[in-house]
Order: structure tokens, then sequence, then C-alpha cells
């Protein structure tokens, strides 16, 4: 993540509670701040894969050591994420 250019992002398999599936944690970097995006993660009937849902929330953090310790409790274990 401290790595991340503006123009990336991460989208990470989360573990939240309220969320449905677990959720989807996606996490942008501009202008200096991290943004943290969660929303339901929602299995597709027709072609049974997982796309990203409503219920969004967003976060906000300057410092990366902020971000990290509000997803750590957030994210499925064995973690699964993408690059884009």
């Amino acid at each position: 993540m401290q790595a991340l250019d503006e123009d990336e992002g991460l989208r990470i398999e989360g573990n939240v509670p309220d969320l449905a599936n677990g959720g989807y944690i996606f996490v942008g970097f501009y202008r200096g701040s991290y943004c943290v995006n969660l929303c339901d993660r929602i299995r597709d009937r027709q072609s049974q894969k997982y796309t990203v849902g409503s219920n969004d929330r967003w976060f906000y953090f300057e410092k990366f050591s902020d971000v990290w310790k509000f997803l750590r409790p957030l994210i499925r274990k064995p973690l699964r994420a993408w690059l884009y």
C-alpha cells in the first residue's frame, strides 16, 4: 500500500461483519492521503462470480499507520487482493 501511485488501487476481499459476503475493500492514494471504500460483495447468480455491490462507506487517512490499523481486522484471511 505504501508504494501506490495515484492512478493505482487495491481491491481486497473483506471480513466486514455487516457487509454481504464480508464485502470488498478498495484502497487508493490521492494527493497525499489514503482513501478506503468498503462495499458489499455480491455473487452474480448467472456467472457465479462475485461482483461489487452497494452499501458504500468511505474513509480517509493521512498516514499509512492509521489506515493499516483500520484495515487489519477487516481483511479476510488468507489474503486475496488485486492491484489495479
